[in-house]
């Protein structure tokens, strides 16, 4: 058996969900993992995914935009010429599979 790893960062352009049950297989449980995208259906997918197989808890879908802001002497307001990147991170642990499987 080779040896399984404590955590998962996956970012890729294409679908997560066809490669992520072999790439959860290779964790430990207990196992934290991180999955970005630039769109939310292709983690929509990989948390339902997830949530049918019962291999992971703490599933988490998140949007990571960010905004600068301009700070001045009694004014604050965002900065008008920054387009900030955006995307969607799912986050999950990992579990054993049950007994039996």
């Amino acid at each position: 058996l080779a040896p399984l790893f404590s955590s998962l960062v996956v970012a890729t352009r294409e679908a997560p969900a066809p490669v992520l049950p072999q790439l959860l297989s290779l964790l430990r449980p207990s196992s934290p993992f991180v999955v970005y995208s630039a769109s939310m259906e292709p983690l929509a997918q990989c948390y339902h995914l997830c949530q049918a197989s019962r291999c992971a808890v703490r599933l988490q879908l998140l949007e990571t935009f960010t905004r600068a802001y301009q700070v001045a002497p009694n004014r604050t307001h965002p900065t008008m010429s920054t387009y900030p990147p955006t995307g969607y991170v799912l986050a999950g642990i990992k579990v054993a599979p049950p007994a039996g499987k």
